[in-house]
């Protein structure tokens, strides 16, 4: 019984803690100059209520030392003792670096004693852990988030990242380890960091100031952080999430209290190049550990299964439970198949199962296609001619169709991209290749790069036109062939071993669209910044893409309305908004048109004439 009233006295002094921060902390950010006397007495009541927090823990409920009051009470009275010696001058808080570092230790000092007087109840190994991993340090979280922003004076993206960020690490699982609550605080805390990304994307984006880079590029590193800490909690490890959640938190107050210069900055390569990489990072971690922790999760509550069983992990979902769609199988386990193998086979296969489990997880597409969408429909407001607005619109309904149910719930997919969870068969394949060759003919091989493939998606959106390479050499329009003779091959071996010609000890089918899209296309992607966006048609890696091309050639093509208006034409828009680098206005001076297979039918040259002298033709309209 003393147990309970002391537990119900720590969450009403709690409350009444954050209550009186909040009122502190939002009484120091309204105003733009602070008298340091005061904001010394300020910190010391902080102080005092926080260190109370540890000893009414300590005392009360672990039963420790009664000395620990006199000397909490001492070290939260330095502050005060210290406004008597400093000169009462007024500072502003927001530019004073060394005063926004103080502010940011003590709330966070403060946050974590409350953490730890609720967490004592049920401790944890180390003080640490019991401060951070409970549901009271979750719900400090989002009362941080809700307030800190209702009291900025500045509601722009730049806030709300900042905002979405702090809401992400307050539902995060690990504070919330009971069955049901545990997978839906997940959910809840991966939804908001999803929208935490995007705006991380537009800040990127529109924000060329030093502020803006620096809250881009450290928010995108702490989410990677806090997701690697994810993929460790899904591996029952409570240290890596807890270290990610503290130092996110001190950064997260720093940013609150101190303003970032805003001073415009030249906008380098470097600063996108660095988010690309740090956001992609934190993408793929995220893609992995909720996949990993959404599977176990699952199949203990709705299926009553251990993630165990003889010793070795479950790898898929049965079908008794209701979420297995979201998370049918284990990339934990689908990893950890080959770590045991001989050193070479583990050395190519252990990081080819981790990405590719990750990457075609549905968790991992959903996500991903929710953040490509956002900027696919920023691009769509951006265009100007009704091809084009009406191509960005077919992406938008494309990606649920071809990256999330075509792959997970039919069989009928090139690439053998489905065979994780229904095999391919030779039907659907010649199927899969009847249907892009005939849309590649009526629409070019658009239909089959920025509808089907997933970089096609990112790069046909506002973030990646930055990227454009300046330049192409004309040995790619030779060795872009050579890609294509192991794809035959693949495709050959995988129709033989279908038709019971030979057996082979794998699918080829698989092992060529996974090889291709686990390994060379993740190498030129985080290379975008320096082989440019579209690099699969202009190197000619993908050789799909590169036979899909072949049908560039026969109906579709971007044609001058006026050859005149092209010949006194002296801007060339056409040729610099070209992501592929084609010469576009030497291809229509010369034949009245361009149709190359390396053309991806974006469209961009259409939208970048000054004069709107180009159009699309196609079967449907080329007699117009």
């Amino acid at each position: 019984m003393d147990d309970q009233i002391l537990l119900y006295f720590s969450i009403f002094y709690i409350i009444a803690m954050m209550s009186i921060d909040f009122w502190i902390f939002g009484y120091i950010l309204r105003r733009e100059f602070v008298n340091l006397r005061a904001l010394l007495f300020l910190l010391s009541v902080t102080l005092i209520m926080a260190t109370e927090s540890v000893a009414i823990a300590w005392i009360g409920v672990l039963h420790g030392s009664l000395l620990v009051e006199p000397v909490a009470l001492t070290f939260a009275l330095v502050p005060s003792l210290l406004s008597s010696f400093v000169k009462p001058e007024r500072i502003n808080i927001r530019r004073n670096l060394k005063v926004s570092v103080v502010l940011s230790l003590v709330l966070l000092f403060d946050e974590l004693s409350m953490g730890f007087l609720y967490g004592s109840f049920t401790p944890e190994p180390n003080p640490i852990l019991t401060a951070v991993e409970n549901p009271a340090f979750g719900l400090m979280m989002l009362g941080d988030g809700i307030y800190f922003m209702a009291v900025s004076r500045r509601k722009n993206v730049l806030e709300w990242s900042l905002t979405t960020f702090a809401l992400s690490m307050a539902f995060m699982p690990s504070l919330y380890r009971i069955g049901k609550v545990e997978l839906v605080t997940s959910l809840v805390s991966s939804a908001i960091m999803i929208v935490n990304i995007v705006m991380l994307y537009v800040v990127e984006m529109r924000q060329p100031t030093l502020r803006g880079q620096l809250v881009s590029i450290t928010l995108a590193l702490f989410d990677f952080v806090m997701m690697m800490g994810l993929s460790f909690f899904a591996l029952n490890d409570l240290y890596l999430i807890t270290f990610a959640m503290v130092i996110s938190m001190a950064w997260y107050f720093l940013l609150i209290f101190y303003d970032l210069p805003s001073s415009r900055i030249q906008m380098k390569l470097r600063y996108p190049f660095i988010f690309l990489v740090l956001v992609n990072m934190a993408e793929l971690t995220m893609g992995f550990g909720e996949s990993v922790l959404g599977f176990n999760l699952t199949n203990q509550i709705f299926s009553g299964q251990s993630v165990l069983t003889h010793g070795m992990m479950h790898m898929r979902s049965p079908f008794t439970n209701p979420l297995w769609w979201l998370f049918p199988v284990n990339p934990l386990a689908m990893t950890e198949m080959y770590l045991h193998a001989n050193f070479l086979i583990s050395l190519f296969m252990t990081p080819f199962m981790l990405v590719m489990t990750t990457t075609m997880s549905p968790f991992y597409v959903i996500m991903m296609g929710a953040e490509m969408s956002f900027l696919v429909y920023q691009r769509y407001k951006s265009v100007r001619t009704g091809y084009l607005r009406s191509w960005t619109l077919a992406i938008l309904a494309g990606i649920p169709i071809f990256v999330v149910l075509i792959p997970y719930y039919t069989s009928f997919y090139v690439f053998g991209m489905s065979g994780m969870i229904f095999p391919v068969t030779l039907s659907g394949f010649i199927l899969s290749l009847g249907v892009i060759v005939v849309a590649s003919i009526l629409f070019g091989r658009g239909s089959y790069c920025n509808l089907v493939c997933m970089s096609a998606h990112m790069f046909s959106n506002v973030f990646y036109e930055q990227f454009q390479v300046k330049g192409s050499s004309k040995i790619w329009d030779y060795l872009r062939w050579v890609f294509m003779v192991p794809m035959f091959l693949f495709f050959g071996l995988y129709i033989m071993q279908e038709l019971h010609r030979i057996t082979l000890p794998f699918n080829p089918l698989n092992f060529y669209g996974m090889f291709t899209l686990n390994y060379v296309w993740w190498f030129f992607y985080f290379l975008t910044p320096v082989f440019g966006t579209y690099a699969c048609a202009r190197q000619g890696w993908c050789g799909f893409g590169t036979f899909t091309g072949i049908f560039n050639k026969v109906l579709f093509r971007i044609r001058a309305k006026d050859l005149d208006t092209c010949r006194t034409c002296t801007t060339r828009n056409c040729d610099s908004s070209c992501p592929v680098k084609i010469p576009v206005s030497k291809d229509i001076l010369d034949r009245g048109y361009t149709n190359r297979i390396s053309c991806v039918g974006c469209a961009r040259c259409v939208d970048a004439c000054p004069n709107e002298n180009l159009e699309v033709r196609n079967l449907l309209t080329l007699h117009r």
